[in-house]
């Protein structure tokens, strides 16, 4: 993932790993991706994986026939994350909720988590406008502010008002026009991540 300027520390951080040509029976289908774990820390400290989803890191899918990586990926048959059969709808960095803040960040996406997190900012993830369920409105609940992180794009738009609509501190932080948490931060550096919400 170093494409997506993800260091060693981070990727640790969250227990990524990469699903190879020895996948387990029941996950050759992930083969090529980086399994992303869901944790959680039980009653007595220990940490379960309760989901995990996959990103796609195909050559086929993020090179271009030099090898280089494409701006724009290309997943023919497949999202860029795939979920398990049966999955519902999580909150991703659930940590980021027991930390001593009064801000949060909403992402949407596991990518863009992993990299306001690198930038230092307390952030969750959401897959998508309809991965948000009225159940996670209280969990925002005493948070002075919650920024809402906008990919520049329409769904990105239509995903940050959605969330926000529903959280009294919520305030949608749009990017530019074609740029996410992601993008800005490997074009532009944390300052310009941390801009976005008055942090730089």
């Amino acid at each position: 993932m170093g494409h997506r300027c993800l260091d060693q520390e981070t990727a640790e951080r969250f227990s990524l790993g990469y699903v190879g040509d020895s996948a387990p029976s029941g996950f050759e289908q992930y083969r090529g991706t980086v399994a992303v774990p869901y944790l959680r820390r039980g009653a007595l400290g220990a940490w379960s994986v309760v989901a995990l989803r996959f990103r796609c890191v195909r050559p086929e899918c993020v090179r271009d026939a030099n090898g280089a990586f494409l701006d724009e990926e290309t997943h023919a048959g497949h999202g860029k994350m795939q979920s398990m059969a049966g999955d519902t709808h999580r909150i991703y960095n659930t940590l980021a909720l027991q930390q001593e803040s009064d801000e949060i960040a909403v992402c949407e996406g596991e990518p863009d988590t992993w990299t306001a997190v690198m930038c230092g900012l307390p952030a969750v993830g959401i897959q998508g406008v309809k991965g948000w369920k009225s159940h996670f409105d209280k969990l925002f609940v005493g948070y002075r502010r919650v920024w809402v992180l906008a990919d520049g794009d329409e769904a990105g738009r239509e995903f940050a008002e959605t969330v926000a609509r529903r959280l009294p501190s919520g305030l949608v932080v749009p990017f530019d026009s074609g740029m996410d948490v992601n993008k800005t931060y490997k074009n532009h550096g944390r300052e310009a991540v941390l801009n976005k919400v008055g942090k730089g």
